[in-house]
């Protein structure tokens, strides 16, 4: 009888680690598969340049905002009418930042009012082909309901076209701005809320 216990014990003295062996490599976790962004254009060098006040911030982004609507066919407008005056403001750029003087950005958000019958995925893709005949970055984005294009400027703005939330709808067109130091944050200085050619 000791011996049979004896040689139980000693199956069970084993230095071998307990339970299953830990993997090693990628796990997957599950969700949407992100893929890497495309390679930038050749000689990309970005560099944000900082707006030293809210109107050049807000002014730049209207000009781009601009400079799209006017290289589309005619008849398409930027609009944030439906968002009740809310489409644009500044926004933090860390969401744990608490100071007044916490970097902020300025977004506009708004609708792409087009005339009936407009093909809207062909006009997400001219829109890529817009920002990237201006040397900018611009891609579409696995995460974001496709066609989309994100578009980044050498100088650290942002825009971006992302198919409407529902079959029928036509995309939304947001921009942004490089972060600023928030005590150059005002909300006093309009932004409009309808961008047509000019």
């Amino acid at each position: 009888m000791i011996a049979a216990v004896s040689i139980l014990l000693a199956g069970c003295s084993d230095d071998s680690k307990l339970g299953p062996p830990t993997p090693t490599g990628a796990t997957d976790i599950g969700g949407p598969t992100v893929t890497s962004a495309p390679p930038p254009p050749p000689g990309w060098n970005p560099k944000d340049v900082v707006p030293q006040s809210q109107e050049e911030a807000q002014q730049t982004l209207l000009g781009y905002l601009q400079r799209t609507i006017n290289a589309l066919p005619a008849g398409i407008t930027f609009d944030a009418t439906r968002f009740g005056g809310v489409g644009s403001g500044n926004i933090g750029c860390d969401d744990d930042a608490t100071s007044p003087d916490a970097p902020t950005r300025f977004d506009a958000a708004g609708d792409l009012v087009v005339p009936e019958g407009t093909d809207y995925a062909a006009l997400v893709r001219q829109i890529g082909d817009v920002w990237r005949s201006w040397g900018w970055h611009a891609y579409e984005r696995d995460e974001f309901r496709k066609p989309n294009q994100f578009g980044f400027s050498p100088d650290g703005y942002r825009l971006h076209v992302v198919s409407g939330a529902r079959e029928g709808y036509p995309p939304g067109l947001e921009g942004s701005t490089p972060c600023f130091p928030g005590q150059l944050a005002r909300n006093d200085i309009p932004f409009p809320e309808v961008v047509s050619a000019t």
